[in-house]
């Protein structure tokens, strides 16, 4: 399996990713998860229109890309066919983003753009949290080792994203997820014999 890389914060000159990775940083660096979830809460209800716009724009082009799911199926086919014992370190980042990839997703079911700002910062707070420690410890990575990762930020990552996810468990959204992917995967399905 390839190793998962991914560009460094201040590789990316997009002025749009350079604010929302700004604001995952002041988010990882609050360690108390109720000012982290006010906070964001505090960044969700002053943002701007044009820049809800953009990201309106950019969440629909990622739901639409069903590349997005065939991703994740196949971290989700790398983790349940490889001993994590003998991977370790490539088996931690594999599951760090995949963890992250469910949470990302779940933006792109209905029951999304229902809820409100309170409750999207009470699962996105931990979930960009993971995010921040996931590219915290890609920056150690060497283009020779794949163990010279991190293990602490990557075990912060899992523990984060795992966080996050069982919150949206508790409001049902996986459940509303699984079914998106399921109808994702047969779009898929249906497109190859089209």
């Amino acid at each position: 399996m390839k190793k998962n890389g991914a560009k460094s914060v201040a590789e990316n000159n997009d002025p749009i990713d350079a604010a929302f990775r700004s604001i995952m940083k002041k988010i990882y660096l609050i360690d108390n998860m109720e000012k982290a979830e006010k906070e964001l809460r505090r960044f969700l209800s002053k943002m701007d229109n044009d820049i809800k716009d953009v990201l309106l724009e950019r969440r629909k082009k990622f739901c639409k890309n069903p590349m997005q799911v065939i991703e994740l199926i196949g971290l989700q086919d790398y983790l349940e066919s490889t001993d994590p014992e003998k991977e370790g370190m490539e088996y931690k980042l594999v599951m760090a983003k995949e963890l992250i990839q469910i949470g990302l997703l779940l933006q792109c079911v209905f029951y999304w753009t229902k809820i409100s700002n309170d409750i999207k910062a009470h699962i996105l707070a931990p979930l960009y949290k993971a995010s921040y420690a996931y590219e915290l410890a890609l920056r150690e990575e060497t283009s020779n080792s794949i163990d010279s990762a991190n293990e602490k930020y990557l075990n912060e990552s899992i523990e984060l994203a795992s966080y996050a996810l069982d919150r949206a468990e508790e409001i049902g959204l996986l459940d509303e997820l699984r079914d998106h992917i399921k109808r994702s995967l047969e779009n898929i399905t249906s497109s190859m014999f089209n």
